[in-house]
């Protein structure tokens, strides 16, 4: 019966009247790979003075949000505890692993819930809810989860005169450690995500190779990212999508709202580099030292960060 269970939707509600008092105690943990599960917890306390508990199960759940009474779920895996004595509190308590059932692709909230034997309850074994904890953070089954805001920190080689943009932790721990010789943070960066968004498009990044610069082009633009690789077959295409951002409008360089522009800056100088600037002061100096501008509308975006 457990296992035709499983992975059926049921709909929980206490109907019984507590037989004890027993609840959860402090942490509670749990992992899952493929068909098996392991399920920990501080322990469990009978707070009940005079009464001893039924048999017990630590179950975990997946719920469409936190769970509060009476809510829909999906139970994914269980671990028989014994009863336990009047006023008494367990020890540390770890499953090892257990049989898990995956539940259908979505965004899950997992709880693990304390259940105690009433027979009282038809579903769920005639198991009923005694406690439960929510973990806060969805788990994605099956779906890809959300794109995380991160940082595009800029960094500046003083001998090359060369700018640089990096986002991932590696490469920016890296070349503020000095791994890369040279580099330092020039205090500017914007936001980007690190998988696509509803307007995202992927960015594509170049390396330019010495005697043609040393340095990296970035464009949020398909055809241009394809147009750049053909017309200078020496460069050397690092990824398809080193980070996300939106596009602006082609025709008039405007960013949707919540978004802000980024501008990009071409040096014209043999030894090839761009510098990407939400800044429009910035912008303005470099233009003034013979940089370029190189984007979409009069304002010349190529780029619209995140806020």
């Amino acid at each position: 019966m457990t296992a035709m269970l499983a992975g059926l939707l049921l709909a929980f509600s206490s109907t019984t009247v507590l037989a004890t008092d027993v609840r959860l105690v402090n942490y509670v943990a749990y992992t899952y790979l493929n068909a098996t599960a392991d399920l920990s917890t501080d322990g469990v306390q009978n707070f009940d003075l005079e009464n001893q508990s039924d048999p017990l199960r630590l179950e975990l759940w997946a719920f469409a949000s936190p769970y509060t009474a009476g809510m829909t779920g999906v139970r994914l895996a269980i671990y028989p505890l014994a009863p336990l004595n009047p006023g008494t509190q367990t020890g540390k308590i770890d499953s090892g692993p257990v049989a898990f059932s995956r539940p259908p692709d979505g965004v899950w909230y997992f709880t693990m819930v304390l259940t105690e034997l009433t027979l009282g309850f038809p579903t769920n074994d005639g198991y009923d809810f005694r406690y439960w904890i929510n973990f806060p953070t969805p788990e994605y089954i099956g779906v890809a989860p959300p794109p995380n805001k991160v940082a595009a920190v800029e960094f500046y080689h003083a001998a090359m005169d060369h700018y640089f943009v990096a986002t991932a932790a590696q490469e920016i721990n890296d070349l503020d450690t000095g791994v890369h010789p040279g580099w330092a943070r020039t205090g500017y960066v914007f936001n980007v995500w690190d998988a696509a968004g509803t307007d995202a498009s992927p960015v594509c990044r170049y390396y330019i190779p010495p005697g043609y610069g040393d340095s990296h082009f970035f464009s949020a633009s398909l055809q241009e990212c394809i147009d750049t690789g053909t017309k200078f077959p020496w460069l050397f295409k690092e990824s398809d999508a080193a980070f996300f951002v939106a596009l602006p409008d082609m025709n008039t360089g405007v960013c949707a709202s919540l978004e802000i522009p980024v501008y990009r800056l071409w040096n014209g100088r043999a030894d090839s580099n761009h510098r990407y600037t939400t800044s429009a002061t910035v912008k303005a100096a470099m233009l003034a030292n013979g940089y370029i501008a190189e984007g979409y509308g009069p304002d010349q975006v190529a780029m619209c960060a995140v806020q």
